[in-house]
């Protein structure tokens, strides 16, 4: 079964790899897939929490299409040989958020851990699952202070991203990025990681100072771009690039030309980043990929120098409401963009904050062609409903047509805690299908009124031509394939579980396995398997 696996495995990294080509291009029966791979990250679409270096949330390969019956399994508690000292050890995983595959189709992940009453700190962990008996076989221990657990937020453990070698690549809680191998180990534990390189950007005597008005800068994401740049992101609206050569380089959005004087935005608040950012293979062949970066007030493209220095190369300002909407964990909008291309441009696509939440599509050139507007495209999907929130991602695929882009949001709305959707407690529903053509024409196509969708970084196929979500009912937790052209209609639906905490995804990421039959769910205490039949 193991070398079964391993060349099921090596089969979809060659697919995938083929599938991009040299202009990451690939045409389906259905819907061609258009996706740029970045050259530092392992082949998309399981490289991070949104599939790829755009977050386009959607996969070229076929996930499952019926779900009479399903198989449902759960990592969450284990008892490991400790890699580095061979002893005994009690794993308690809590929520694995986001699932990477390595080469051997295993599940790489960052899980959140479990703070007991009384912890300083709560023991996180950078994990290798195995596929098939979901058993611990890979194990890297680190500690996140517990004053620091009482929010929700994304940074580290969510948004990591696994790189060309199969590494992981983690934003840690200390204010270090480390670049993470896995290594058998030497003590006769399971297999451990070692730090290929390990960069100290904001933790104590870091190399990225504290601006003034801040008391630490808060690592958030990490994605490279076509060079090897690490862009990285801290909650504080600082950002920056780690070279390949190891030099750290930044950029506070408060204070842009670096006079020391922070200048707070006309409402008297600040840049502050809540999400990933998005990173596309730039204009021209040779200048710089773009980096997407969406704060609480301003979508922003960013470019580095030759020697990596960081600048804004472009910004634009959206509606970020007048307060956090019920279901986000941040003022403005809830979502990372997402980049997409139509014929030979490309655009960026987020979810404002608005009371009657848009969908916005910029051109994301930097310079743009006589008498065009960097909005491109506006949408409110949900109508005149204030009960619309959007804490994930927007999913991206082409339009069957190979000259449109459908674009699809779900609605977070009550999803405010755990409690949320204790037993038979649900949130307000709602999904909705946009579809734009490349003249700027921007529709509504479908809204799914019924479906409640708590938190899911849902996800899509374009082989299977499937949204793929996990929604909650008043009898529990439901797999669900909707229709990628009508979402009304519902290709199949399965429950996992009752609505109990343990069957709970809170803002972890759903992954569609290469098999075509397995779903993974990163749910509270660990990881959840649905195998559909």
């Amino acid at each position: 079964m193991k070398t079964q696996t391993c060349n099921l495995a090596a089969l979809i990294a060659l697919l995938v790899i083929a599938l991009a080509g040299c202009s990451g291009s690939y045409t389906s029966p259905t819907r061609g897939y258009n996706v740029w791979q970045n050259p530092f990250m392992s082949p998309n679409p399981t490289n991070n929490i949104h599939s790829d270096s755009y977050l386009t949330d959607s996969y070229a390969y076929a996930g499952p299409v019926v779900g009479t019956q399903a198989e449902v399994s759960q990592v969450d508690v284990s008892i490991i040989k400790d890699p580095y000292t061979g002893a005994n050890r009690l794993v308690v995983l809590g929520e694995c958020a986001a699932q990477a595959f390595d080469a051997q189709g295993n599940i790489q992940t960052v899980c959140a851990g479990l703070a007991g009453p009384n912890a300083t700190a709560v023991e996180r962990s950078v994990v290798t699952i195995d596929r098939n008996t979901l058993q611990i076989i890979a194990f890297y221990p680190f500690q996140k202070p517990v004053q620091d657990i009482g929010e929700v937020n994304f940074g580290g453990a969510g948004y990591f991203y696994q790189d060309n070698e199969y590494r992981m690549v983690v934003a840690m809680p200390n204010g270090h990025v480390q670049i993470l191998r896995r290594l058998p180990s030497n003590a006769g534990g399971v297999d451990g990681y070692t730090a290929d390189a390990d960069y100290n950007v904001s933790g104590t005597g870091g190399a990225v100072p504290v601006p003034k008005g801040s008391t630490s800068l808060d690592l958030y994401a990490v994605v490279p771009d076509k060079v090897g740049n690490i862009w990285f992101t801290t909650a504080q609206g600082v950002v920056g690039t780690i070279t390949p050569g190891g030099t750290i380089q930044w950029l506070n959005l408060n204070d842009p030309n670096n006079t020391g004087q922070p200048q707070p935005q006309p409402d008297g608040g600040y840049e502050e980043i809540a999400n990933s950012h998005a990173v596309d293979e730039g204009d021209t062949e040779s200048g710089p990929s773009g980096a997407y970066i969406l704060t609480t007030y301003h979508l922003y493209r960013l470019g580095a120098s030759e020697a990596g220095t960081p600048s804004i190369e472009w910004s634009a300002a959206y509606d970020r409401g007048s307060g956090i909407k019920s279901g986000q964990v941040s003022f403005g909008s809830g979502t990372s963009p997402t980049v997409f291309r139509i014929g030979n441009r490309r655009f960026v696509t987020i979810a404002d904050n608005a009371k009657f939440m848009n969908v916005n599509v910029y051109r994301a050139e930097t310079n743009l062609l006589p008498g065009e507007q960097r909005l491109f495209a506006q949408v409110t999907p949900f109508g005149q409903n204030e009960l619309v929130s959007d804490e994930n991602s927007l999913i991206v695929m082409a339009g069957a047509d190979g000259n449109s882009m459908d674009i699809y949001a779900e609605n977070n709305w009550g999803n405010d805690d755990v409690t949320s959707t204790l037993g038979a407690a649900v949130t307000q529903p709602g999904f909705a299908r946009m579809h734009l053509q490349s003249g700027g024409t921007f529709t509504v196509a479908s809204v799914n009124n019924t479906i409640a969708v708590p938190s899911l970084v849902s996800k899509a196929s374009l082989v299977s031509n499937i949204v793929y979500t996990y929604n909650k009912t008043l009898d529990g937790w439901f797999l669900t394939g909707l229709d990628a052209d009508d979402l009304n209609r519902v290709r199949f639906t399965t429950q996992i579980g009752p609505g109990s905490p343990g069957y709970n995804n809170f803002y972890a990421g759903l992954a569609l396995d290469a098999d075509g039959k397995t779903v993974w769910v990163g749910t509270l205490f660990g990881l959840t398997k649905v195998e559909l039949k």
